[in-house]
Order: structure tokens, then sequence, then C-alpha cells
């Protein structure tokens, strides 16, 4: 007889003949489809088992039962025994169950392996737009930062636009690298949850970057109170130190006059003050501000101290000593000096270091702690220059000297020539003079061969010894 076939999917499982209270046996094939169905995505329904009822038999899938035989459906099948018949429809139903489960676990991975190629170009596309839109908005910063980002209070500029765009053009790059990472970190969480071997892995990621962040946040809450305090009296301190800062830079540049300081010295002045205000405030301030004198604040200002007391020590050696130069008075812009193998006019002087101009108009920075090891000669504003000349020794000496002193005096003042040596073939002259710079040591010795030989005196060769 033929029957009707209990299929799972496209494939047939068995098949079945009889009316059985009074169901017809496609309205038995149909539940028992649904009911393998519902046996396969059911993790409980991996044994399959035969029960025994009565003079009927019930296939089991785990507890959900699939189809219940009776001695006609073991007749018609030409089976020996309802038994008989019963195991080859459990052994057909089990076989069954187990190739389409595999078959589900090969199409979900192959599925699963399609999704994490799909994420990845997602994840790709969002970190390379992500760039592109950074990228951007740096472009703009460079081009606009300057003229949009400030902060002002009335007239006083708390911040230049310049150190805004730089921290702007910082955040942007951690904000960038922040938000390609947690793409990727989602890419990835996604990825591990599509596998049921790496879906732990997935847990413990979120738990290892998750756990501490909501640990953070629950004491950052804890300590909202105290941040806003601590945050109110940061801007105040930074209020202050701009405003110190700008104040001393218009007594610098002659804006602004206070009978106590001179413009040349608020540069220096305001370096100090404006570090004394901030380790005073780390100090002093953050432990009554917090209510702890142990607290993170209060240790935090000790270990500036300590840090800058030892790494600092150089840095801090040349500021002492640059503070005894510049306000000992014992150097001042524009005087000229000899430091070592250099000599030049002061353009420049600060706690750490001092800046010459050479005769060649070359810069030479000399830090202050050097001067402690070289010999420093101060010439002063006026610095007094001097050129030798080796004359012949026929014209008298006298007539020498009034040649080269006439000539010595269009150039400075305090004139003075010397006979260094002489011998049978020449006189060795010295003439030295009071001018406005260093440079003007090739005037005088142009001036003086000028002289010379308009005065009709010849040159000579350099004596060998001098006079005593």
């Amino acid at each position: 007889m033929t029957g009707v076939q209990v299929r799972l999917g496209d494939s047939p499982v068995f098949v079945l003949r009889a009316t059985r209270a009074q169901r017809s046996p496609a309205e038995r094939a149909r539940r028992a489809e649904r009911a393998l169905a519902a046996a396969v995505n059911d993790p409980n329904a991996s044994e399959v088992k035969v029960v025994r009822e009565g003079e009927t038999a019930v296939v089991y899938a785990g507890s959900n039962p699939i189809v219940q035989l009776g001695p006609e459906d073991a007749q018609l099948a030409g089976d020996s025994s309802l038994d008989a018949h019963a195991g080859a429809v459990a052994a057909a139903v089990r076989e069954a169950l187990d190739a389409e489960r595999r078959r589900s676990k090969i199409a979900q991975q192959v599925f699963s392996g399609s999704l994490v190629v799909f994420f990845a170009l997602i994840a790709f596309y969002l970190v390379r737009k992500l760039g592109e839109v950074a990228e951007k908005v740096r472009a703009w910063l460079e081009e606009n930062g300057d003229r949009v980002l400030t902060i002002r209070i009335q007239s006083i500029e708390l911040a230049r636009p310049a150190m805004l765009k730089s921290a702007a053009i910082i955040g942007l790059g951690l904000v960038k690298w922040l938000g390609q990472l947690g793409i990727v970190y989602a890419w990835l969480v996604i990825v591990l949850s599509l596998f049921a071997a790496t879906r732990g892995y997935t847990e413990r990621l979120t738990g290892f970057l998750l756990e501490p962040l909501s640990q953070l946040m629950s004491r950052i809450a804890t300590a909202l109170p105290l941040v806003v305090v601590a945050g109110i009296a940061g801007l105040a301190v930074f209020v202050l130190v701009r405003f110190v800062g700008l104040f001393l830079a218009g007594v610098a540049r002659h804006e602004s006059q206070v009978a106590w300081l001179p413009p040349d010295l608020a540069a220096p002045t305001s370096v100090i003050v404006r570090v004394g205000i901030v380790v005073s405030a780390l100090v002093f301030a953050a432990p009554v501000v917090t209510g702890d004198p142990d607290g993170a604040f209060g240790r935090a200002g000790l270990v500036a101290l300590v840090s800058v007391g030892l790494a600092g020590t150089p840095l801090l050696a040349t500021g002492l000593v640059g503070t005894i130069v510049v306000f000992g008075r014992r150097l001042r812009v524009g005087d000229h000096v000899e430091i070592g193998g250099s000599t030049g006019r002061i353009l420049a002087l600060n706690l750490l270091e001092l800046r010459l101009e050479t005769p060649e108009h070359t810069e030479v920075r000399v830090p202050h702690l050097t001067l402690l090891g070289r010999t420093l000669r101060t010439l002063g504003r006026r610095p007094r220059i001097s050129v030798e000349l080796a004359v012949s020794p026929t014209p008298a000496p006298r007539t020498v000297q009034l040649v080269l002193e006439e000539a010595a005096l269009r150039i400075g003042r305090d004139v003075r020539v010397e006979l260094l040596a002489f011998d049978a073939e020449g006189a060795l002259y010295r003439a030295s003079v009071t001018c406005e710079g260093l440079e003007a040591r090739t005037k005088l010795a142009t001036v003086l061969m000028e002289a010379l030989a308009a005065a009709g005196i010849p040159l000579g060769r350099t004596p060998p010894m001098r006079a005593p």
C-alpha cells in the first residue's frame, strides 16, 4: 500500500500508511513533520527513544512525541512486529535529526562567516570615514582656529587661540583614535558572539573593558561635589595665572608701568610668579579645598616639588644664577661682553640664558650656568676697540701718532695711540677708541689705512719682538 512520506526539510524520513484515531495518513504525516521541525532546534531532543503504551508505540525525540504507531502500521509496512517497526522508525528519525542538525550547523557557520566579512567591510568603511571626517575637521581648525577659537571674559583673553587650536587638534586626534578603536572593538564583540565556541570570550572581553569603566564612573559620581569644587578652584587658579601673565607681559611691552618693576625684569618675574602660584595652589590651597591634607592634590603638589627639584637641578641652578645676574643688575640688555671666545652685544636676558649678537650679526646663546666656569669681561654699552698697524720706521713716531689720532676721532672718542714695538724694518702701533659697537673695528681699520695713505706713510713689516 502506498503511504504518505514524512519529510524533514527535503529529505524523506519514514512512511505512514494507516489511519489512526480518525486521522488520515496525510494528517498524521503533517503532525509528525511539525514535531520533527520542532525537535531539530530543541537542544534537549538529542535522544530518540520508543515508549510502549499498551498496543501502541510512541517515538519520542527527547520529551517531544514525534509519531504514534499501531499494529496496523507495522502490518502495512511489512514488519514482523510493532516493536520492530517502531525501532526502524526511531532509527530513521535519529538519522534524519542528526543530518539536519549537521546541515543547520554548517549553514549557520557559513552565514556567520558571511556576517564576519560583511561587518568587517562596514567596520573598515566606518574607520576610513571617521579618519576622513577627522582630517576635514583638522584642516578647518588649521585654517580658522586662530580666528574662531578664543575664550574671553570682557577684555581679558583667558586662553590664546593658538593654545586652544593645539588643544582642539590634540583632542580631535584622541577622539579619532578612540572612535576607531571603538569600531574595531564593536566588530570584534559581534564576531565573537556569532560562534558558539567564542561566545565566552565575548563576555570576558566585555567585562574586561566595561567593568573598570563602570567602577570609574561610580567613583566619579561619588566624588562629583568634590570634583565641582576642585574644578572651580582650578579655574580660579588658571584665571589668576593668566591675568598675571598678561599684566606682566604688558609691563614688558611698556603698555603698563609700575614703579617697583622695570620693564626688562617683567618677563622673568612673570615666570617666577606663575610657577609659584601653581605650586602654592597644589601644596597649600588643594588640602583646604578638598578637606584632606593627605589627599591626592596635596600629594600631587609635594610630588611636583620633589620631581622638579630632582629632574630640574641643572635648570634650577641655571635659573638661580640667572636670578642673581638679572635682578642683581650684573648685566643689562645692550651691554657688550666677552664670554670665553664669544664677543657681542646682549640682545635679550632672561632667567636661563643671555643672547649675544656678534659683530658678524650671528646670535650666540649662553646659559647662565656656564658663567661659573668662564671668564666674563664686561665692555659696557660703548665698547673700546683697537687695531694694530705696522708702518715704516722712517716717519717720526709723533707724526704717525697724530695721523692715527686724527683719523680715529672720526670713529669714536677717547682715542689712544701706542707704539708697541719697532725695529729697522717696521714699527707696530695700536690705536684704540671708544665707539658705539664692536662692528666699528672694520671701519676703524679702514679709516686708519686711508689716513696713512693720504699722509704718505707706507706700511712696514711687523717687528718680531715688542718694545720693552
